[in-house]
């Protein structure tokens, strides 16, 4: 194990920490993140709008309810790739140390320039329209591509002093103005020769050239339960050697985000639901009670635990590992760097997700609908939530078989820690 321990450290930790330092991860991470109070604004209408009583949707449909209730979720899940545009430039500008209101804004123009116009005939006048479609799902990385490109583009021309310099005496608001306006000038004339260069192309525009080359692609590999495995497998490692499983995982973010959109699309349009494997099916079934399913572990130290120092350290910590928080668990058993937890620390997470898959896949339980839910939903509440009773069952029963895995190497630990609080006292 000390063999293993050591090459791991040697290969994996270098590669780990690189990617968790990456500006652009981490401002695609935080735009990601930074964009979830609007999709549960979104899912909280679906839910209401698509509500399993159907005397309430009837008096919805019969007081003409329905399409202001659908609004919030219209406008919301089909102006994603606007929303994430916006808060990821914000991230990115943020680690540069520049201003990050006026490129984030610059990010959402820049996704309007290069979304192709439709025309439509209203009352007989040609009136150009944005179809949802270029900036919702669909462009959701474009709005990724877009934001750090205008992000770098802005940063660089800032630090490099290609700006109008206002006189002292002109009021700050407007010296910042006249100081953006190269750069907002520059960008924007890029976007718009970047349109009209693809307007020459089989593809038409930038947005269909990257769903289909980039985004298709990628959602395909998304809905692979092997590649969704091996994001499970370096979750845990990374975070075995203390580095936030977020390092690997703002990769998969977006693919995994427009599987879970897909899902509430189609439960909203009263469609089957079209993937198992989505962002929240791989937190809801990987990360029962946080990164390497620790609730079971969390169980056994607050009630099974024959060390103080354990039974504490259990009962401290279950309030945020029922909120899949177990970075107390994590760093203060510990589980990082520590011998004895590093198999069921990978063990647990891979068979609770494995198990979880091919119950769904055989149809014991209902896939999930993709419901932005914050990943701090306790388990059961967002098993419930996203696909009913049975999956409760099967999150039940997942809990119980990773406390198994968990058990003889947590009784190690424990035995240990108490041998030597024996022997203090002595």
């Amino acid at each position: 194990m000390s063999k293993f321990q050591a090459a791991m450290q040697k290969w994996v930790e270098p590669i780990a920490g690189k990617m968790s330092q990456s500006v652009i991860l981490t401002a695609i991470k935080e735009g990601m993140i930074s964009s979830l109070p609007f999709l549960i604004l979104g899912s909280l209408f679906s839910i209401i709008v698509n509500f399993p009583y159907a005397p309430f949707v009837n008096w919805l449909a019969a007081n003409h309810l329905t399409s202001y209730f659908n609004l919030p979720y219209q406008f919301t899940m089909n102006s994603l790739a606007i929303i994430v545009a916006y808060f990821t430039t914000r991230s990115y500008c943020k680690s540069k140390h520049v201003d990050n209101v006026i490129p984030a804004i610059l990010s959402v123009m820049s996704i309007f320039i290069l979304a192709p116009l439709k025309m439509i005939n209203i009352k007989g006048v040609a009136t150009p329209f944005i179809p949802f479609d270029n900036i919702g799902v669909k462009g959701l990385f474009l709005a990724l591509i877009v934001s750090i490109i205008v992000g770098e583009l802005y940063s660089r021309i800032i630090k490099a002093n290609w700006t109008i310099k206002m006189p002292d005496s002109v009021p700050s608001t407007i010296g910042e103005s006249f100081k953006s306006l190269i750069p907002v000038i520059l960008i924007a004339t890029l976007m718009t020769l970047v349109r009209f260069a693809f307007s020459f192309t089989t593809y038409g525009d930038l947005n269909s050239a990257i769903y289909t080359l980039l985004q298709v692609p990628l959602v395909k590999i998304g809905t692979s339960p092997w590649a969704i495995l091996l994001v499970v497998l370096l979750n845990s490692l990374f975070f075995f050697f203390g580095i936030h499983s977020m390092a690997i995982n703002s990769i998969v973010m977006p693919i995994l985000y427009t599987l879970d959109f897909q899902n509430l699309a189609a439960y909203h349009a009263g469609r089957a639901i079209p993937n198992i494997i989505t962002w929240r099916f791989f937190y809801m079934t990987s990360k029962i009670g946080g990164t390497g399913c620790a609730l079971g572990l969390c169980i056994f130290l607050a009630f099974f635990a024959k060390s103080k120092q354990f039974k504490t350290l259990g009962r401290i910590s279950l309030p945020a590992v029922i909120f899949n928080t177990d970075e107390p668990i994590i760093f203060g058993m510990p589980i990082v760097l520590n011998p004895i937890m590093f198999i069921p620390f990978v063990v647990a997470p891979l068979v609770s997700f494995g198990v979880s898959y091919l119950a769904t896949l055989v149809g014991w339980v209902k896939p999930i609908i993709g419901l932005a839910l914050p990943e701090q939903t306790p388990v059961l509440i967002n098993g419930f939530l996203q696909s009913g009773p049975a999956f409760v069952i099967l999150q039940i029963v997942m809990i119980i078989v990773t406390s198994i895995i968990y058990l003889p190497f947590a009784r190690i630990a424990d035995n240990q820690a108490l041998a030597q609080e024996q022997g203090n006292q002595e």
